[in-house]
């Protein structure tokens, strides 16, 4: 058993870190074995069974791969597995991603909402900003027009006298 302040050091360590630890002979100590023990998966501890399989017993919290997902048995008897009895088609297992698929759902409609309201916000600033062109047009116009009536008048009285 690895001691208490052997194993709270450890940390997990993925493959290839792993294997560097048996490279060019080296002498392994026990807190190398501990991080290789520690990185990997254990089905008693971790109650994770793989791919679901018909003829297997599980028990309530294991854990099993089933139809691109993950399904945790939730009944309180132990269940030998039988053909028709997958964890999709019974209420002895609980879907581990059907809470985040609920919520990755509603945030989905969420966003089309959004998308809707972005849209429509959209198209009443593009409505207001012909409308502001139109409006600066015009104003345009009536100083071009007050300019060169004024210039107009002055050049008139500048003849006309």
């Amino acid at each position: 058993m690895v001691n208490t302040s052997v194993k709270s050091k450890i940390t997990l360590k993925n493959r290839d870190e792993l294997k560097s630890l048996f490279k060019n002979n080296t002498h392994l100590s026990a807190s190398h074995f501990a991080e290789l023990i520690t990185s990997q998966l254990n089905k008693k501890e971790d109650k994770f069974h793989g791919i679901w399989k018909a003829g297997q017993t599980y028990q309530k919290g294991d854990v099993v791969y089933y139809q691109r997902t993950l399904w945790e048995m939730t009944d309180a008897k132990d269940i030998c597995a039988k053909a028709g009895e997958e964890p999709d088609k019974n209420d002895k297992w609980t879907s581990r991603l059907q809470e985040l698929e609920q919520k990755v759902d509603t945030v989905d409609k969420n966003l089309q909402a959004l998308k809707q309201e972005f849209t429509e916000y959209q198209q009443q600033m593009e409505l207001r900003w012909e409308k502001l062109q139109q409006y600066l047009t015009l104003l345009t116009l009536g100083i071009a027009i007050a300019l060169a009536w004024l210039f107009g008048g002055a050049i008139y009285h500048l003849f006309a006298t």
